[in-house]
């Protein structure tokens, strides 16, 4: 078998989003994965996926409602894309896990840590792969940031700024966005970048935080950027305003386990904003820790400061892996409109690679894990009203604030 047999499980608008990135993998010289069958809660948004899918890669896959029937009648069927709602990543990834299925899920990994403990445990007991779908540490930018830092070309990291606060009231893509038992907009957004930071700078090994709800009430955009026709159709129907319960403005102090610190300022709220990532080093400094579609640049002591494509040239040894580069050819994302759908390829091709040849897969469930409890250690410490250490949020013997929505979803 040079294929794998793939289902789609969730079928709304990052689904479609997903969709395009597998179309984006069929067409080059190292397709391995295959769309069977596409499968939804909600028969219509199936439907409307398979139709999809069926303009994009002229193949219509099975549609179906319920994930045990779909295992059932799709021969050879070897795993699935999870793309649901994260407040049931967990039930759904370790139903697929016990059906025999690899997994693919999409950011973030669970709800809560203790999901994401219930998600490895059954990776584990099944013997299958959990591969989580983090897709900004495969852009050309943060390849390029981490082979700087271990090549060392600013000397020794000792300090960084993640800020990343714009001022807005308005719905964050779904009304759920907003509400704390679904996960909340800072969950959605942020857990990128405390991968960003781990993936970059190494684990974190303590936490003093802070979180607010700024904007009790969101209110619906006048338009939205996504031309998905099932993201078009969400809008239309969405209601003007909507109450908001999960907090949406974050600040924090990371101690890395190497020394480093990092500054955080990340939310979508309030009324004035502020951005900007940069890591400092003893030699230099690196603007960006490297994102979806983005650039980065570089400063050495004593010269002048560098543009990701001036790096490029000036650097050896630095290489994408063979479909990245098939993908960027320039080793550089910026700009490429099909960004979003080239790194999702990636993530597929990973997948297919592990399940067809043993490969390693980047993001696996600890790695996901670790991802969410740094995110949540920033709740937890604001509730505790003190310094959280990392493995007490990732133990879940600093709990209080997941708690209450495991509590809310059931979730033992």
């Amino acid at each position: 078998m040079d294929k794998i047999r793939l289902g789609l499980v969730g079928c709304g608008g990052m689904g479609t989003r997903h969709l395009y990135g597998l179309r984006e993998l069929v067409q080059t010289p190292f397709s391995n994965v295959e769309l069977r069958a596409v499968c939804d809660i909600r028969r219509e948004n199936a439907e409307l996926a398979a139709l999809e899918a069926e303009k994009l890669m002229g193949v219509r896959p099975g549609v179906f409602t319920d994930l045990e029937e779909m295992t059932r009648s799709v021969p050879d069927l070897t795993a699935v894309d999870v793309v649901t709602d994260p407040s049931v990543h967990h039930d759904v990834v370790c139903q697929a896990l016990d059906l025999g299925l690899h997994v693919m899920v999409e950011k973030p990994m669970a709800i809560t840590v203790k999901g994401c403990q219930q998600m490895i445990e059954a990776a584990e007991r099944n013997n299958r792969y959990l591969s989580v779908a983090e897709n900004f540490r495969r852009d050309p930018s943060a390849r390029l940031v981490r082979y700087l830092l271990e090549t060392g070309a600013i000397g020794t990291p000792y300090m960084a700024l993640f800020h990343s606060l714009s001022p807005s009231d308005t719905i964050f893509i779904t009304p759920w966005r907003h509400l704390k038992e679904r996960g909340g907009a800072l969950l959605d957004m942020a857990v990128h970048f405390t991968h960003m930071v781990r993936y970059q700078l190494g684990d974190i090994a303590e936490v003093y935080g802070d979180v607010r709800l700024v904007e009790p009430v969101r209110r619906k955009p006048d338009s939205i950027g996504d031309t998905y026709t099932f993201y078009q159709n969400r809008h239309r129907a969405m209601q003007a305003e909507v109450p908001a319960t999960a907090e949406d403005t974050s600040l924090a102090m990371f101690k890395m386990e190497n020394g480093m610190t990092v500054n955080w300022l990340v939310g979508l709220s309030g009324h004035g904003g502020c951005g900007g990532e940069i890591i400092f080093g003893d030699g230099g400094s690196i603007n960006g820790f490297g994102t979806r579609g983005g650039s980065i640049s570089m400063q050495q002591r004593g010269q002048e400061e560098l543009t990701q494509e001036e790096i490029l040239a000036s650097i050896d040894g630095f290489a994408l892996e063979p479909l990245a580069e098939h993908l960027f050819p320039s080793g550089v994302s910026a700009g490429d409109p099909a960004v979003d759908w080239k790194l999702i390829a990636l993530e597929y091709y990973e997948l297919g690679d592990a399940i067809l040849n043993g490969r390693e897969i980047e993001v696996d469930g600890i790695c996901g894990l670790k991802d969410v409890a740094a995110l949540y250690a920033i709740f937890e410490s604001a509730r505790a009203g003190r310094t959280v250490q990392i493995g007490e949020v990732e133990n879940c013997d600093v709990y209080e604030y997941q708690a209450d929505i495991d509590d809310i979803l059931s979730l033992q």
